[in-house]
């Protein structure tokens, strides 16, 4: 049998994102929500759901008991909800309507609530797409990709701590 390769990168996956077929890789990254520098992250297959990844996520910050985790709809579950408790972190991830159920009107509060505060994090990842270009892999593999994620996150901080500083 022959097998079909789209490409040399074994690692990379295809998802669907819309009516859009994409083949890649997905970030999952940590920020600060109140000063915007990248704390943590990973790269993974683009097939990989964010809902299994937060709890890498959090195991890779050495975070106080009691803090706040905000995360957007994407991250929603009742396993990661459970995960936050478990660690003694306040859950602030944002709510997700179920197939023929909306949000109730408080949820639709909490979430404006949260991404008011998310902003902030849209905004760090949004200069790593825009100004760093980390729409697209330069290598191949996934370690070359969590390396260029990580190399890339700390010439953004350095470049923000440096604008805060001067």
């Amino acid at each position: 049998s022959t097998v079909i390769s789209y490409s040399d990168d074994t690692d990379a996956t295809w998802i669907k994102k819309g009516k859009r077929p994409y083949y890649g890789y997905k970030a999952h990254i940590s920020v600060d929500a109140r000063d915007g520098y990248v704390i943590g992250g990973h790269v993974t297959p683009a097939n990989r759901a964010d809902t299994t990844e937060l709890e890498r996520l959090v195991d890779t910050l050495s975070l106080p008991e009691g803090a706040m985790i905000f995360a957007d709809k994407g991250y929603a579950s009742e396993n990661n909800r459970n995960i936050l408790k478990e660690k003694k972190l306040n859950d602030g991830i944002m709510d997700k309507a179920v197939r023929n159920t909306s949000l109730t009107f408080v949820q639709i509060i909490i979430n404006k609530l949260i991404s008011s505060i998310r902003y902030i994090v849209e905004r760090s990842i949004g200069t790593l797409k825009r100004g760093y270009h980390f729409t697209r892999m330069r290598y191949l593999g996934l370690k070359k990709g969590n390396m260029e994620f990580l190399l890339t996150a700390t010439a953004f901080n350095l470049k923000k701590a440096a604008a805060v500083v001067g």
